[in-house]
């Protein structure tokens, strides 16, 4: 059975071909699923990191401090700091917080503001 991989580099509009009479080697098949896995990591990853901005934007802080404030939030509403950054990064989208989140936001600004650790 013959393979065609083609990759398309838009940056150059180069396209590349690589074919193989058999299937993939086992590496290949370990870099495609870490490729996907990577992949994942960094969709995850830009939520929070949009949500420290939008911590870092609100209550002028660092970004260490956003990161300790979104933790902190997500201890005191008994969420993943990942579920309390889409929350967050939802509310410009038009989604409201619940009430219990507008709570415990409320108390972790002034928590933050006052100095006390996250």
């Amino acid at each position: 059975m013959q393979r065609t991989l083609r990759t398309y580099e838009e940056r150059w509009s180069r396209k590349e071909s690589l074919v193989w009479q058999s299937s993939p080697s086992g590496e290949v098949q370990t870099l495609r699923s870490e490729n996907v896995e990577l992949r994942r990591r960094l969709r995850r990853r830009a939520v929070t990191t949009r949500a420290q901005g939008v911590v870092m934007a609100l209550v002028p802080c660092s970004s260490e401090h956003a990161k300790d404030f979104l933790a902190d939030l997500a201890d005191h509403c008994g969420l993943t700091v990942r579920d309390v950054a889409r929350a967050l990064v939802g509310t410009f989208e038009g989604r409201p917080l619940t009430a219990k989140m507008q709570r415990e936001l409320g108390s972790a600004v002034v928590r933050l503001k006052a100095g006390a650790p996250a």
